[in-house]
């Protein structure tokens, strides 16, 4: 009976062992598929969220219009824009971290309780074989300490440092804020002229289905030939395509516009325009001391010279001592001591004498980096200035773009008025008096949109010397 019983446990564990290793590949294959399949269901779930959050948002304006200008384009995406707002919890990073640095002035103070319990009683041999108690068995023990430092030159400069880091990330929330406001400009306006260029184009293949339904007429009576007829019913092909072609990209564009404000890409919205963007006062001289004067960029790399000092100082501070103060108390539930409690005051200091010279080359590394922050200071002094010589330049081309475009729409007017002329005494046919309706079309659309061009010009110069079209830096989000 006993013999039958070992065979069977025998032949169970060889089983296990034959089996068990697939058997534990299932397993895992199982639980993989469900840490998978689990995973994927909080990736859909937190896109389905945050779809949900953004769509919440919509477009609210102050005015309760359903048409947008340019302020309120701006004042919904530095309200809703992902950089701002990741900008903004930036800041608030940053003041934690100074708020950090700072605790470094303060004592620490430091609680501590332990219970111990020797399997046997703690005994020692001091007369012959008979041992004596040490300690008891079981035995409790709590303690606070306080320590401050009095002499730790690191502890300011890490302070410092931070306080300039706060600095920083204010002013790169500042910039921030402006370059999403000159993006929105820029959109806005793009956006602008494709609606307006939608609409001269409708208008126009208004006119050429009217003309075609009178070609077709022609044509039927005989007084057409059928290439003139298959020019009407190409210009009305090339007509649709381009009404296409706009609307696509107003899709396009209001997309990107959306996704600036911060709502969803989705959302349908209209715009108004906005009176003309005005020029900063002065001349380019003017423009550039501006610049020289307040661009954040500047500002950003003057407080990354003031860093890096502070980091040579931090270098330098590695040589020296690190003085401080302690007090701690100790209690002690040993019935074997005959004070139970005790407290115990001192100094203490601490002197790096030799960590393999990396002192001295955390202090070299320090030097290269106020020195390397001296060259992009000049660097971007130096880039941002060419950025106001090339958006001069710019507005300078977009002026002169809009005067060739008067002086082509004048001459288009002119020519459309002796086609027609020539049409009503029938010198003409009527696709000429199409197609020169149709260069005056696009005449007055390269008028609209150099004078739109010319605005995008006006909000580069703002944003080349560090401002707004307002002329402010923005500071806090409406």
């Amino acid at each position: 009976m006993k013999i039958c019983l070992f065979k069977k446990k025998l032949l169970f564990f060889r089983l296990i062992f034959k089996y068990g290793y697939s058997l534990l590949f299932l397993i895992f294959l199982l639980l993989t598929n469900c840490g998978t399949l689990n995973g994927n269901t909080k990736t859909l779930n937190s896109i389905d969220s945050v779809s949900k959050e953004i769509q919440t948002r919509g477009v609210s304006l102050e005015d309760g219009e359903n048409t947008l200008s340019l302020d309120d384009c701006i004042r919904i995406a530095l309200k809703n824009n992902v950089l701002i707002r990741t900008a903004e919890v930036e800041k608030k990073i940053s003041k934690l971290d100074k708020n950090i640095a700072f605790s470094n002035f303060l004592p620490q103070i430091v609680a501590e309780y332990q219970l111990i319990t020797y399997d046997r009683q703690p005994m020692v041999s001091l007369l012959g074989p008979f041992p004596v108690a040490m300690q008891d068995k079981t035995i409790r023990m709590a303690d606070m300490s306080l320590q401050m430092p009095i002499f730790a030159p690191a502890t300011w400069f890490i302070y410092d440092l931070r306080k300039k880091g706060v600095s920083i990330s204010n002013i790169l929330y500042e910039y921030t804020c402006q370059m999403i406001a000159f993006q929105t400009t820029v959109l806005y306006y793009q956006l602008l002229l494709l609606y307006n260029l939608e609409k001269t184009l409708e208008f126009q293949l208004k006119s050429v289905d009217e003309l075609k339904s009178q070609i077709e007429s022609f044509y039927e009576e005989g007084l057409i030939t059928q290439s003139q007829l298959e020019k009407i019913l190409l210009l009305k092909q090339l007509r649709e395509h381009d009404l296409s072609v706009c609307r696509y990209e107003i899709q396009n564009a209001k997309g990107k516009l959306n996704s600036v404000m911060g709502i969803f890409p989705t959302e349908d919205i209209s715009l108004k325009f906005q009176d003309p963007i005005s020029l900063p006062e002065g001349d380019l001289e003017d423009w550039i001391l501006e610049c020289l004067e307040n661009h954040p960029r500047l500002k950003i790399e003057e407080k990354k010279i003031e860093v890096a000092s502070d980091q040579v100082k931090l270098a330098i501070s590695q040589f020296l001592p690190v003085l401080g103060a302690f007090s701690q108390w100790q209690y002690t539930s040993n019935s074997f001591n005959f004070y139970s409690q005790s407290v115990m005051n001192g100094l203490f200091g601490m002197l790096t004498v030799f960590n393999g010279f990396r002192n001295i080359q955390e202090y070299k590394k320090a030097r290269l980096t106020k020195e390397k922050t001296f060259i992009e200071l000049e660097n971007t002094v130096l880039s941002l200035i060419v950025g106001i010589l090339s958006a001069k330049s710019n507005l300078d081309k977009a002026i002169e773009d809009i005067k060739l475009a008067e002086k082509a729409l004048i001459y288009q007017k002119e020519y459309f008025r002796e086609i027609q002329e020539k049409w009503n005494e029938g010198v003409v046919s009527e696709v000429d008096l199409v197609s020169a309706k149709a260069e005056l079309d696009i005449a007055e659309i390269n008028l609209m949109t150099a004078k739109i061009q010319e605005q995008i010009a006006r909000a580069l110069v703002w944003n080349s010397i560090g401002k707004t079209y307002k002329g402010n830096i923005l500071t806090s989000v409406p």
